[in-house]
């Protein structure tokens, strides 16, 4: 239609709307009850969508003696994106790492079979269900260890936690470990620096284990497909849960992380069957 037709066609609307009022209203007031004009672009009747609502950081919430959660946000590509941590006291919970490539199964059923209250899902496995590294459990060591990259939580004897980079703390096949599970790459080095700088752009459910600066664990579920490596790594080095050091464990469909509390549950099932755990039994 042209700019002249349709201000013709205007004036004509509006001559209608001066002179006819209302059906039935006889000499009604047309000011009193004005006749709506048609519009030519129609108004939305419906409100716009809101934006997603950014993740709340809870704070740590007690969830057992010794034992918390907290869920926060990190950025992500698209604005924030949750993650959930579970810190656990030494002192209260003891580790163990849960091995069975022949019964691969759920991180829930793991954790009802040990009576943890803590798990997240463990290191890199072939398709057979075999750990492509260094896995100890039960004091029986399992695969070969990574060498020059990787990193490894392990276990004392004693009972005290160690999270090393293995590039510069290479495994010795003499060390005792009672438990000990490895990772790649590591996303902190000790001291809290970010240790991973490449940039691959390959977003994904991510998850990792921690320690603290005060020797707590951290297990760390990011359960949206949202970050790269390079940036969970810098986010875990900047973010305030004052890490220490932190290594990637196998994310993407085998991302897992479980907490049984009434207090403070959290349940991020994997979406695969898992032949490695990571368990936090109560002592």
């Amino acid at each position: 239609m042209t700019l002249r037709r349709l201000a013709v066609l205007c004036l004509a609307l509006l001559a209608l709307a001066a002179c006819d009022g209302p059906a039935g209203a006889g000499t009604a007031n047309p000011a009193a009850s004005p006749r709506p004009l048609p519009t030519l672009m129609p108004t939305p009747t419906a409100a716009p969508a809101a934006a997603p609502a950014a993740p709340a950081d809870t704070g740590w919430l007690a969830a057992a003696p010794g034992v918390e959660l907290r869920r926060l946000p990190a950025p992500g590509p698209d604005g924030p994106v949750g993650v959930s941590v579970v810190r656990l006291d030494p002192a209260s919970v003891r580790l163990r790492v849960g091995y069975d490539p022949d019964a691969p199964r759920a991180l829930s059923a793991w954790a009802d079979e040990a009576g943890a209250v803590a798990a997240i899902n463990g290191g890199f496995f072939d398709e057979r269900g075999r750990t492509v590294s260094l896995l100890v459990s039960a004091g029986r060591a399992f695969g070969e260890s990574y060498v020059g990259r990787g990193g490894q939580i392990g276990v004392a004897p004693d009972g005290a936690l160690r999270l090393r980079a293995l590039a510069d703390e290479p495994f010795d096949p003499a060390e005792p470990l009672a438990e000990a599970l490895q990772g790649w790459p590591m996303l902190v080095k000790p001291g809290g620096v970010a240790a991973y700088t490449y940039e691959d752009g390959e977003r994904a459910r991510r998850s990792a284990v921690a320690l603290d600066r005060d020797g707590r664990l951290l297990l760390i579920a990011v359960p949206a497909p949202a970050l790269t490596l390079r940036e969970l790594s810098e986010w875990l080095a900047a973010a305030d849960l004052g890490v220490h050091a932190a290594v990637n464990l196998d994310g993407g469909a085998s991302t897992g992380l479980l907490l049984r509390s009434d207090a403070a549950p959290e349940r991020i099932e994997s979406f695969a069957p898992l032949p490695i755990v990571l368990l936090a039994l109560p002592r």
